[in-house]
């Protein structure tokens, strides 16, 4: 007498091959409005977290080098260039689309399988990091 049914034990065995852990990273999503609301530097410090997750580190190193060479760079953009306009904004919506659509896709992987990690605790590090710079800036204009 047969305890178990073939099918049952099949599925079972196909499941049991697709039982890999996800990596837990922050969003795509969550990287552009990071970037664009506080700076490139906040959004390359959250797509550093998920290179350290899928552990490449080559690839974090160049993350942080272009995040730092780009906010230097908007920074004496933004000072040299005394324009009416803010170009700030625009200039962190290209930092975020170059870490997403570059970076990202390259890195991780365009259509790659993730649990979104909350991005409530960075949101919370970010707004007590910027929050004195902010205050500083209404303060003295």
């Amino acid at each position: 007498m047969e305890d178990s049914d073939p099918q049952l034990t099949d599925s079972a065995e196909m499941n049991k091959g697709n039982s890999e852990v996800l990596p837990e990273l922050y969003s795509k999503r969550v990287i552009y409005i990071f970037s664009v609301i506080f700076s490139t530097i906040f959004g390359t410090v959250l797509l550093m977290s998920n290179l350290k997750q899928v552990k490449d580190n080559k690839a974090r190193w160049e993350v942080l080098a272009f995040g730092v060479i780009f906010t230097v760079g908007s920074a004496i953009t933004l000072t040299t260039v005394q324009l009416q306009t803010n170009l700030g904004i625009p200039l962190n919506i290209l930092g975020a689309v170059i870490l997403n659509e570059f970076f990202w896709n390259r890195s991780i992987g365009k259509d790659a399988e993730f649990e979104k990690k909350s991005w409530h605790k960075p949101a919370i590090i970010s707004a007590l990091i910027t929050l004195p710079f902010a205050i500083a800036l209404f303060a003295a204009g």
